[in-house]
């Protein structure tokens, strides 16, 4: 019987440490710094392109079992916006990032935050994305976000494609 009990702790302790061991390998392509560029078109306009490119920078720090907290500024340039009068604008956010790798090279993730765009003044964001990871240090990237801001014509939905490198 003590046999018997010895070999079912041994089998569930390698058990969870294969577990732990693949979540620890899940999250490791997304843990650290990266950085990146993106392009973007905001869908919310009834017509005709509202576009703009832009870099984000961040980190992430993984929890185990494929959480994943971070935080990530970007900036970007709206080349052809109808948000504010001046026709272009600049705009910074820093967000705050929570995601889940679903496997070793797949994270989906949840963002908010908040920023500034010139000619609108004070603007918050919130969306959430998708994030695969190629060869384990290049990454692409596609969300969806919704950006309003008491300055704004009107909320933007913004939805980005983006490349990046993680170190």
């Amino acid at each position: 019987m003590g046999s018997t009990i010895k070999k079912f702790a041994m089998a569930a302790s390698v058990a969870v440490a294969s577990l732990a061991g693949g979540a620890a390998q899940a999250q490791s392509a997304f843990d650290g710094f990266y950085l990146g560029a993106f392009i973007q078109n905001d869908f919310a306009k009834a017509a005709g392109l509202d576009g703009a490119v832009g870099a984000w920078a961040g980190y992430n720090y993984g929890f185990g079992n494929g959480f994943i907290l971070g935080a990530e500024a970007e900036v970007q340039y709206d080349w052809a916006t109808s948000q504010v009068p001046a026709g272009s604008a600049f705009t910074g956010l820093v967000n705050a990032r929570a995601g889940y790798a679903a496997a070793s090279d797949f994270m989906i993730y949840a963002k908010g935050g908040a920023g500034f765009m010139s000619g609108a003044g004070f603007i918050y964001d919130f969306g959430a994305g998708a994030e695969y990871a190629l060869g384990g240090k290049y990454l692409v990237r596609g969300e969806v976000v919704r950006v309003m801001g008491a300055g704004l014509a009107r909320p933007r939905t913004d939805f980005k494609l983006g490349v990046g490198y993680s170190f």
